[in-house]
């Protein structure tokens, strides 16, 4: 049983895989940032590089039973509330590109469209990925302050070629994969 998780973004498309024995993999779609390539035509540039989809799924196998992709919330009210509501609809415009193109390469796995809240409460990312580093015996670093972000310090071999800076993605990625194994059937 391999479960998948995705957290988008729109530079970085996360993917980590959760098995009966812990985290399996992990992967990162990168789309370099490009002057004056903003909004719908960023979204535009993340779907031509999920056009190569094949990659992610050799990557990960044909046996996934189960895929969890971030939904995406606008926060309105309260100290938590997007300054800019438009990059919170262009982040759901990506993360419904990964959703579609994860269920067409697994027709057959169970799927889930999670906004934040509902796989993670009210807890903050750095804890959550903190916590799962714990867990693990990873250890972890805390990174920034206003974005914070746990880094793992130890990982497994199928994990090293994740970059410092992509663990901001692949933590959460590797949590929704966990949450759908234990949601999903």
């Amino acid at each position: 049983m391999l479960t998948l998780g995705c957290d988008p973004d729109l530079h970085d498309l996360a993917f980590a895989s959760w098995s009966p024995e812990g985290p399996h993999k992990a992967w990162v779609l990168h789309v370099p940032r490009r002057k004056g390539v903003i909004e719908q035509a960023a979204v535009l540039e993340m779907m031509e590089a999920l056009e190569d989809f094949d990659y992610i799924v050799n990557i990960f196998g044909r046996e996934v039973c189960a895929l969890a992709v971030e939904a995406q919330t606008l926060k309105r009210t309260g100290p938590k509330q997007h300054k800019r509501p438009q990059d919170i609809v262009t982040l759901g415009n990506v993360a419904g590109l990964a959703l579609a193109h994860m269920r067409r390469n697994w027709p057959h796995a169970g799927i889930a469209f999670p906004a934040p809240e509902t796989w993670k409460g009210q807890i903050p990312k750095a804890v959550m990925q903190a916590r799962l580093y714990d867990e693990l015996d990873w250890g972890y670093d805390m990174i920034g302050k206003e974005r914070a972000y746990a880094r793992p310090i130890r990982v497994s071999e199928s994990f090293k070629h994740i970059s410092e800076g992509q663990w901001k993605h692949i933590g959460d990625a590797l949590l929704l994969a966990r949450w759908a194994y234990t949601k999903l059937p």
